[in-house]
């Protein structure tokens, strides 16, 4: 338990203002969850969602989350996809034991969705998820297979039947007395080692038949979509002494003042979520949980693990996060910037002091095992809960594109059982004043085919805090600089903008992978380590091209309240097409026909007229067919 006092002052919110409300919910508990983008914040709880810009300025919502991705009843997750600028949106069904799953179809969080439903064997209780190069990764509180991959790269695209594969973890022991949940590795930032395997971590208390010590398991899944993936036996690592037990599940375990109601912290399980990011020297792993610190008073056991490319991992410091005054500190997220300083934000509560939300951190070059900002106050709460002992069940903190500002979000109370969630940011290093780079590619897309004169289409982020104009962007393929070109616009402080090239790529030849780079050369630029971003990109032949109608080639666009554009992106000629607009009953509601312009098939409806909801948009030239759900706001 840290006993050392912290020693540097706090940092601020920079932004910090309320999410969902209850009686926007209707549920307890909420289950807050919630992912920053490049011009976003997306905040779901269990059945309804919210969108921000990142000033806090209301975009869409509330609405329900069900209509948002085409079903579902509760356990919300939502993550931002930094190596494809996707959102990444589910909750579970019960009428089905399924996972319903939205992939959004561009970085606009507003816009259309690939939409997924996986039913499983058992019901998928408490879903959390990761971003990983090969596989979005997620874990379950269920019988039998307990860890999925899904196949990221055809969700990605819209494809049809993404592959699934299920996992038991070998050799683990479940929590007896609570939520079963081990946790993915989730990836921060763009950087990752070759082959590098997919990461499960779960906790083993001592006080559990059949575990000796208290310790970490770790298991390793390699990701092999041609043939079948497979995942390993567990590592084990030793930690100090911890204690997971509170009361039973259900019973609840933080006291409130005034009342003998207490909620539940959800002990014994990993926190979500477990965040991984590599450096040039090793990679790190930070996590968390809830541990009784005797009276059963809640701490935060904090640590980090490290490796080296691929190889084992090991304890590089741990450490149990309160302060001496009999408050208890519990319902935590933490996550690491790139310059490897942790932040830890969590709930506070005892019989003396109504729920808050406050954080902490540490800089990467302080003593080990110690957080070192002072604690710092996100909202406290003017009420208690009377009518339940259900909270929270997980709070959720991600990282802004900057690699450096955290943001998070959980529960607190406005008044007596009315719950909100809160959002807000911070950061722990000062912006750089000169510092761009580009995030990710717009064109080429993810899918081919490819020609011998592909246009890129980049996404430039000003990191730095003044005004950036009339900068270089490089670009190679392979390794080989094939064009510089200049950014003339003005890319204002933490905003984001488009750049293409005028030099197009060739990336014709089938079979080959081509590495494609974008890095700015901003002259004077502070931070050179997030300048470029590459992809790899597969021309690969399966069969005859373009004989069919695909479902991936067809996107939805808004372009003002309710009026949308269908395009259909292909260069054959598939004579008069057709769309038509269904309702979920089947009705036809709007029909016309598209226009070609040599590169895609056009058209666009206006449904005003309609009322909210999910719609399915179908084409047509009389034999082929391709179609996608909306989502009508």
């Amino acid at each position: 338990m840290q006993t050392e006092a912290t020693f540097r002052d706090s940092m601020n919110p920079i932004v910090n203002f309320d999410g969902i409300l209850v009686s926007e919910s209707g549920f307890i508990p909420p289950d807050p969850t919630g992912a920053v983008g490049p011009d976003h914040y997306v905040v779901a709880v269990n059945i309804a969602i919210k969108i921000f810009d990142k000033t806090g300025t209301l975009l869409v919502g509330p609405t329900s989350l069900g209509a948002f991705i085409g079903g579902g009843n509760g356990d919300p997750i939502v993550i931002y996809d930094r190596l494809a600028d996707r959102f990444f949106l589910s909750q579970f069904r019960f009428s089905t034991n399924s996972l319903i799953i939205g992939v959004s179809t561009t970085p606009d969080p507003t816009g259309s969705y690939h939409l997924y439903n996986f039913p499983l064997n058992s019901f998928p209780d408490y879903p959390h998820y990761a971003i990983w190069p090969g596989a979005y990764i997620l874990t379950a509180n269920k019988s039998s297979h307990v860890t999925y991959v899904l196949e990221r790269e055809v969700m990605l695209v819209g494809g049809a039947s993404p592959g699934i594969q299920g996992f038991f973890l070998n050799g683990v022991i479940r929590n007896p007395a609570d939520v079963f949940s081990p946790e993915p590795a989730h990836l921060l930032g763009e950087q990752y080692p070759t082959d590098v395997p997919g990461y499960i971590v779960y906790l083993q208390d001592d006080a559990w038949s059949g575990v000796a010590t208290d310790h970490l398991k770790i298991w390793e899944i390699d990701i092999d979509w041609v043939n079948n993936s497979s995942i390993s036996g567990s590592v084990q690592i030793p930690l100090s002494p911890f204690d997971s037990f509170f009361f039973p599940f259900g019973t609840g375990d933080v006291s409130q003042p005034g009342t003998s109601q207490r909620y539940d912290n959800i002990g014994g399980v990993i926190s979500y979520m477990v965040n991984y990011r590599s450096f040039p020297t090793h990679n790190s792993m930070v996590i968390n949980f809830n541990t009784d610190l005797g009276g059963t008073t809640s701490g935060v056991r904090w640590f980090e693990l490290r490796n080296t490319g691929v190889g084992a991992w090991s304890l590089y410091q741990e450490g149990t996060w309160t302060i001496a005054d009999g408050h208890g500190r519990f319902m935590a997220s933490n996550s690491i910037d790139e310059e490897g300083n942790i932040a830890l934000a969590y709930n506070v509560g005892s019989s003396t002091l109504r729920t808050a939300i406050r954080y902490t951190g540490r800089l990467e070059t302080d003593p080990l095992g110690q957080m070192t900002f002072a604690e710092t106050s996100i909202i406290e709460s003017n009420g208690i809960q009377t009518n339940q002992n259900r909270f929270g069940d997980y709070a959720h903190m991600t990282l802004d594109i900057d690699n450096r500002t955290f943001w998070h979000t959980s529960e607190y109370f406005s008044s007596t059982n009315f719950w909100r969630t809160r959002i807000a940011s911070f950061k722990f290093i000062a912006d750089n004043t000169n510092d761009v780079g580009v995030y990710n590619f717009v064109t080429p897309g993810f899918e081919g085919p490819y020609t011998n004169a592909e246009t890129v289409e980049v996404n430039l982020f000003n990191y730095g805090t003044a005004s950036q104009s009339n900068f270089s962007v490089e670009l190679r393929v392979d390794g080989s600089l094939v064009a510089t070109e200049t950014y003339t616009g003005t890319l204002a402080p933490d905003s984001s903008d488009t750049f293409t090239f005028t030099q197009t790529i060739d990336l014709s030849n089938p079979g080959q992978t081509y590495t494609v780079e974008a890095k700015t050369a901003l002259g004077g630029d502070e931070y050179t380590q997030n300048d470029e971003f590459e992809r790899d990109y597969l021309f690969e032949i399966l069969g005859t091209i373009d004989t069919s109608f695909s479902d991936t080639q067809l996107l939805i666009y808004p372009i003002s309240h309710k009026v949308y554009e269908i395009n259909y992106s292909t260069t054959v000629d598939y004579g008069d097409v057709r769309y038509r607009v269904l309702n979920i009953l089947g009705q036809e509601i709007a029909r016309g026909d598209m226009t070609n312009n040599g590169l895609s098939y056009k058209a666009t409806v206006d449904m005003t007229a309609q009322a909210g909801g999910v719609y399915i948009v179908e084409l047509t030239n009389g034999t082929l067919k391709a179609s996608k759900k909306i989502l009508v706001r």
